[in-house]
């Protein structure tokens, strides 16, 4: 036993974690009480406040959100635990580092793309994955058990904590590791961006042959699939990988969305100032996934100051505030 507990935290100390062996160690290294640290662990499920949001697909999804004291607790496990280890290569959500663009990018130049939905993702997750996360990386059976009460809530991943994100991703490393381990042996492409996941190749054939077994692997490891949601775009159909356009050489808005954009930023200009903060937001975002057509959104606006000379709208945009 000492010589397990030995190997655990060196285990602990080689991943750059903090070597926390009782509560009392957890609470003073979250800069908690005690008390306050029991009462989060044995009274978890008391410390959210839940509520539903709409599905633009129908239906309910369900928000828990943690009280203040519990999502100091879970910002903690983030910061010093979880951002520490390492998911998969194939996962782009939630990742430092990572963002939709990256998760699009290996697609480029594809002929087949395959789009499978995972439902209820981190529902799906159990407290028993949570534990076995924790207790790999070498925590003891008791404060693997504290951090799991810490992380879920009635027994699985809550949306709204945020520990969620990065633990589902953690709780997916087998199952990435199975997809790639077929799709990559047979050469296709697989990216992961949450419960999005997408898989493209240049022969349709290869796509249409692995769908079955890519969704027995999803199924076999626990994950719900909503069949409403699965695509499959061939050569003529436009490709969309989390909300961006996939083409032949890049990846970007596409055409439909610029062209939305123009009209957008025209009717701000001419009738509709209200809508200059949602142009903004669109502007910063195109900006971080596509330079090509925001520079070409730039210069249309400039080109529209013209029109407007004496519209005050210009001076709210910041992205050309300065000329």
């Amino acid at each position: 036993m000492g010589s397990q507990y030995t190997n655990n935290l060196s285990q602990l100390k080689n991943l750059g974690l903090p070597a926390i062996t009782n509560l009392a160690e957890l609470a003073s290294q979250m800069r908690l009480s005690v008390g306050l640290v029991q009462t989060l662990v044995f009274k978890s499920n008391e410390h959210y406040r839940v509520y539903f949001l709409d599905k633009k697909s129908g239906g309910e999804r369900e928000i828990a959100q943690p009280s203040r004291a519990m999502k100091a607790a879970q910002s903690w496990i983030l910061r010093k635990i979880l951002y520490r280890l390492n998911s998969s290569q194939n996962s782009k959500g939630f990742e430092i580092g990572e963002s939709i663009l990256s998760n699009a990018a290996p697609h480029i130049g594809a002929h087949i793309l395959l789009n499978i939905d995972l439902e209820d993702f981190f529902h799906s997750v159990p407290a028993s994955h949570v534990y076995s996360i924790f207790h790999s990386i070498g925590y003891n059976k008791l404060i693997s058990q504290k951090l799991t009460s810490l992380c879920i809530f009635k027994g699985r991943l809550p949306q709204g904590a945020p520990t969620s994100p990065k633990l589902s991703n953690l709780a997916c490393q087998r199952l990435d590791s199975r997809i790639q381990g077929y799709a990559g042996s047979k050469g296709i492409m697989y990216t992961r961006y949450a419960d999005d996941i997408t898989l493209s190749a240049f022969n349709e054939s290869k796509i249409r042959k692995a769908k079955p077994m890519i969704e027995k692997i999803v199924l076999d490891e626990g994950f719900s699939i909503n069949h409403k949601k699965t695509k499959l775009c061939g050569t003529r159909k436009r490709k969309e990988v989390t909300g961006l356009i996939v083409s032949a050489n890049g990846v970007g808005i596409g055409r439909e969305e610029y062209r939305k954009m123009r009209a957008e930023i025209y009717t701000m200009l001419q009738s509709d100032p209200s809508k200059l903060a949602h142009i903004n937001g669109w502007l910063a975002y195109i900006k971080s996934v596509d330079t090509t057509n925001y520079a070409r959104l730039i210069k249309y606006i400039r080109t529209l100051k013209k029109i407007f000379p004496d519209s005050e709208v210009f001076n709210l945009i910041p992205a050309i505030k300065k000329n």
